[in-house]
């Protein structure tokens, strides 16, 4: 094949008819359909010349101009200005990305995230005069009691193995100093171990989980890729259409189909987590001391063992460890160490204002309502401090393991409730009844403070006016930012008292904190409210009893996010749409009948 670059357009020529085209395409569908000139053979040669011997073209190069040669072309796509090459150098990475622990630095490192969490809410606040900051320190080595790692198979080297990401960098992990010393001596290495002998195991394994606890119970979780899923459901569709083919053609032949049922048997593959896999799961369970395995991939579940730890934590304060349940898969506090201290601070300030860290003292004679629960890890603790505590979780396995929790360590002055915040005031104001309140007497509560522990994006504004209807309110954060944001519009009613910092995550950027808000020129504990005077009764007052005069709709500053109607109807066209999808023609027949009745 030859090239003519004299032209405004690249002609391709046959080097056996000289044969003229405009594309190297048109160039191949004619070499595969010409026997005379060549066939596949010329074919392949065609193509390295296209690759290799054109002047040092593209293959994705089909036009030269006659000002520039096809090798400026050549360099002005390869050496674009805006394609800077990285730095990859390991200088680089590892002072972006590192999982080595500095116990000689850490105190300097905290020091420095604690001075920039007081500058934030200095500029939060427009007052640099702040309470003094608490600070509660992280172990400074095997402090992470929950670890995710990605599995690489087959990658530089390495048959398989543990990796993290920086970016597009990917860092293979030998050793992880900050994971709990369970994961890092035994659970990774001997789960490596296995994996290199268990075919089973290993077969399309994408992530690995570890979560242990401060008294050695441990649960591993194992990701397998949903692509092998849908590759499997594939092939069992086309085994039933076979099996219904063969089915028609012995009943054509007269043969009994019962008597052949055996051969039109369809195997039913269950994926990644079969049965066999179980037993090598098993047999892992054995090799690492008795931990918990979960292997889950797309809509599957198998468990071996438990799907939970059960956690003990030390909260100063309390007359015995406080138990818990942390499921698997959902969300608990990864720095066990740091969680004891976060719990016993939460407790001494929800008792009293000035109360000292372990420092006991009677019950306080008001409620508590918290947002965001979960699994009870703060209501469990702060129980005791309260006369009753009304919590409120959206998740139904959360909310069945906050009564399970509540339960194991004797708490009895506990409701939880399964809605979100935005219903919970709708309930309260009274614009909603909800039937998962119908077990709850919301008149029974003198809700005075409040306690929330958000996700990373914070309150938000509609649930931050909610909150600012509390007299005291404990906010616990795992992003200062969203804090910062939520204390501009609570700090028009309230003001800081305490402030405290919890170093979670050592040698990261992050850093959470804690905020006792109290409202100004107000007293802890309110007053009876007078009903007879009814448009005198404030928001406050309607959570410490439970219910409020009749007003507008339009009153309610609450975001209407839930909407079931709304919601209700459009699973109903979703659903409509689904079951006519394959009679199309039917549908829009009935929609064309309809019309003309209609006009």
């Amino acid at each position: 094949m030859t090239v003519l670059p004299d032209s405004s357009v690249a002609l391709f020529v046959c080097d056996t008819c000289s044969a003229a085209f405009k594309s190297r395409n048109a160039l191949f569908r004619h070499l595969k359909k010409s026997k005379a000139c060549g066939g596949p053979e010329s074919l392949g040669e065609a193509k390295d010349a296209c690759n290799v011997g054109v002047s040092g073209a593209l293959p994705t190069q089909l036009t030269v101009s006659e000002t520039q040669s096809s090798q400026d072309t050549h360099k002005k796509i390869t050496n674009r200005p805006h394609k800077k090459a990285k730095d990859k150098s390991s200088e680089h990475i590892e002072h972006k990305f590192s999982i080595k622990t500095r116990p000689n630095s850490y105190a300097q490192e905290l020091q420095v995230k604690v001075k920039r969490l007081e500058t934030l809410f200095a500029s939060a606040v427009g007052d640099p005069r702040l309470p003094q900051t608490e600070v509660f320190m992280s172990p400074s080595e095997h402090f992470r009691m929950r670890c995710e790692f990605d599995i690489c198979q087959n990658y530089a080297g390495i048959d398989v193995g543990y990796f993290m990401w920086h970016g597009k960098e990917r860092m293979v992990i030998n050793h992880f100093p900050m994971g709990d010393k369970l994961i890092c001596d035994k659970l990774m290495p001997t789960l490596l171990e296995m994996l290199r002998g268990e075919e089973l195991l290993r077969r399309s394994l994408f992530q690995v989980n570890f979560h242990t606890t401060l008294h050695g119970d441990s649960v591993v979780s194992l990701l397998y890729r949903s692509g092998y899923q849908r590759a499997v459901k594939k092939q069992q569709e086309q085994q039933r259409q076979r099996a219904r083919q063969r089915e028609e053609e012995l009943a054509a032949g007269g043969l009994d189909v019962e008597d052949d049922a055996s051969a039109l048997e369809v195997e039913m593959d269950e994926g990644p987590l079969t049965a066999d896999w179980e037993e090598a799961a098993t047999r892992l369970q054995a090799a690492l001391g008795g931990a918990n395995i979960v292997g889950r991939s797309r809509g599957r579940k198998r468990v071996v063992g438990r799907d939970w730890v059960q956690e003990q934590l030390t909260v100063a304060g309390a007359t015995e460890p406080i138990r818990y349940r942390q499921l698997e898969g959902f969300f608990s506090q990864s720095n066990g160490a740091v969680a004891q201290h976060m719990l016993s601070w939460a407790r001494a300030v929800a008792r009293a204002d000035s109360a000292e860290v372990g420092e006991i003292g009677p019950a306080r004679t008001d409620d508590l309502l918290e947002l965001y629960c979960g699994n009870a890890n703060f209501t469990v603790a702060l129980a005791p401090c309260f006369r009753a505590v009304l919590a409120t979780e959206l998740v139904k396995s959360l909310v069945d393991a906050a009564r399970q929790n509540a339960d194991d360590n004797h708490i009895v002055n506990i409701e939880v409730a399964r809605v979100s915040s935005e219903e919970l005031a709708q309930a309260v104001d009274g614009v909603r009844s909800f039937q998962r309140l119908a077990h709850i007497d919301l008149a029974k509560f003198r809700l005075n403070t409040l306690l929330v522990d958000p996700p990373r994006a914070g309150l938000g504004p509609d649930v931050a006016a909610f909150a600012a209807r509390f007299p005291r309110i404990i906010y616990i954060s795992c992003n200062p930012v969203t804090l910062a944001a939520d204390l501009k519009m609570l700090l028009t009613t309230h003001e800081i008292v305490r402030v405290a910092a919890f170093d979670q995550f050592a040698y990261t950027e992050h850093l959470e904190c804690g905020v006792l808000l109290l409202r100004r020129n107000s007293s802890v504990v309110q007053p009876e409210v007078n009903f007879n005077e009814p448009k005198c009764v404030e928001a406050n007052d309607v959570l410490c009893h439970g219910h409020a005069p009749t007003t507008s709709r339009a009153a309610n500053n609450v975001s209407r996010i839930y909407q079931p109607r709304a919601i209700l109807y459009s699973i109903g066209i979703l659903l409509t749409l689904v079951c006519f999808r394959k009679r199309l023609g039917d549908f829009r027949g009935y929609l064309g009948g309809l019309m003309r009745f209609c006009s």
